[in-house]
């Protein structure tokens, strides 16, 4: 017997708060919509699991790991079967992780924090009853997501280019993925669950306003139009964004820039919802595991040797000297030399998978390049896996090993090397394949 439980809380912090996602500081002014936490119980009734997602940049791993221990103190539910996912918006805060990403630092706000996750997985925990589960995945209408990667007409490889220096790119480094992939948990005498994963950077809206981005929207027209409760999921997303440089300016925001645009992406996401809400396959298998282990990949120290000039160039960006022709791959080089002073000689990346039957959760601890999500479909041998980025915690970009070869913004962010790929996808394999 599967069983389901939902709860919603609002953690919206107070003005004044830093918002995290760019290398620059913004402080919010105002709110454009709540942040919330969002959790999940599944259980057989004898185990659990939980599954919260958070209107959040990212969650640091030792704010991750208490958090989870929390959770198990007041549930009874082991920490390795909970999952905490960012949702990694650009218009949240940050818990934790380096100082770059502008973490909330306010003592008050985190404990307020802290304790509406343990309210959150605890009300979740409590509204749990019998349910059917259904899994049913199709691609958007529209295109929505665009690997951000592309190779120019000079032979440099590029994120972001701006087109009227470079020139029309070429073509894409890799495919995005449009799937959106639904799980509807159909309970007798409550609202349906829907639990919504897709796949790219909730980087639409900007500005100094807090915002769920598209992945509100998402939550709110689905539950609106389903009348359901809805839990949404940002996959691998690392390498896509919603622009498509193939576009002119004009082009791409059809439908208005900013919150029109998150509005647009919520739309087509809702709208392949509800395109397969009604169908898909039913899952009767109840069985329950969950497991966490985390990869150890050597720290990139490329670059020591231009520590000075590193320093030099991070004190002139913050003091707005070079801002407006500062290159982001520049800054993101400059600040991860100045990081190197302190770093571990070992990068660990948290790799979760938890299970119920033939269905499995698999997240990593950072922002996993789209090439991840076919690695972890294929380790699971027929299974249905649904994938999520900056799970309980985060270490930045998880490039694929030729991003080392091609360069670019996230590689010179990156504190791993190109192993990377090869011990994250032999890690994935081994856990996905544990549970058959």
């Amino acid at each position: 017997m599967i069983q389901a439980g939902f709860a919603r809380v609002d953690v919206t912090p107070p003005l004044g708060t830093p918002i995290s996602g760019y290398f620059n500081a913004r402080y919010a002014k105002d709110v454009r919509d709540p942040l919330q936490i969002n959790a999940l119980a599944i259980g057989n009734g004898r185990e659990s699991i939980l599954i919260l997602s958070f209107d959040v940049v990212a969650i640091a791993q030792n704010y991750a790991d208490e958090l989870r221990e929390r959770i198990s103190q007041k549930t009874g539910v082991p920490a390795s079967h909970v999952m905490l996912c960012a949702l990694h918006q650009h218009t949240a805060i940050c818990l934790g992780g380096r100082e770059i990403f502008w973490p909330v630092k306010d003592e008050l706000y985190l404990r307020h924090f802290y304790r509406k996750v343990v309210d959150a997985a605890q009300m979740a925990i409590a509204d749990m009853t019998e349910t059917r589960v259904f899994t049913a995945e199709t691609q958007t209408a529209k295109e929505i997501a665009f690997v951000r990667r592309y190779w120019m007409a000079d032979g440099k490889m590029r994120t972001n280019p701006n087109t009227e220096k470079h020139g029309k790119p070429v073509r894409r480094c890799d495919e995005s993925d449009n799937t959106v992939r639904l799980i509807r948990f159909c309970r007798e005498g409550k609202k349906d669950i829907a639990y919504v994963n897709f796949s790219t950077h909730p980087d639409v809206i900007g500005g100094s306003r807090f915002s769920a981005d598209w992945p509100g929207f998402v939550r709110r027209f689905v539950e609106t139009e389903n009348d359901a409760l809805c839990i949404s999921v940002t996959g691998f997303q690392g390498d896509s964004n919603h622009l498509d440089f193939f576009k002119s300016k004009e082009e791409r925001f059809p439908h208005g820039k900013g919150y029109d645009h998150s509005r647009y992406m919520g739309r087509v996401i809702a709208d392949a919802v509800k395109k397969i809400w009604n169908g898909g396959t039913e899952h009767t298998a109840d069985a329950i595991c969950g497991d966490v282990q985390t990869v150890y990949n050597k720290t990139n120290t490329a670059g020591m040797e231009y520590y000075d000039e590193a320093a030099q160039y991070v004190k002139d960006f913050e003091a707005g000297m070079p801002q407006k022709t500062a290159h982001i791959g520049d800054v993101a080089t400059a600040y991860r030399i100045l990081d190197l002073r302190t770093a571990p000689l070992y990068q660990p990346v948290v790799v979760t998978v938890l299970s119920l039957g033939d269905i499995l959760f698999a997240g990593l601890g950072g922002e996993p390049f789209t090439a991840y999500t076919h690695a972890a479909h294929a380790a699971a041998k027929g299974k249905t896996v649904f994938c999520s980025c900056c799970t309980n915690g985060y270490q930045g970009y998880l490039p694929h090993k030729r991003a080392f070869e091609e360069g670019g913004y996230e590689v010179s962010n990156t504190f791993f090397t190109p192993s990377l790929e090869a011990q994250i996808v032999e890690k994935m394999g081994e856990m996905l394949g544990n549970f058959d």
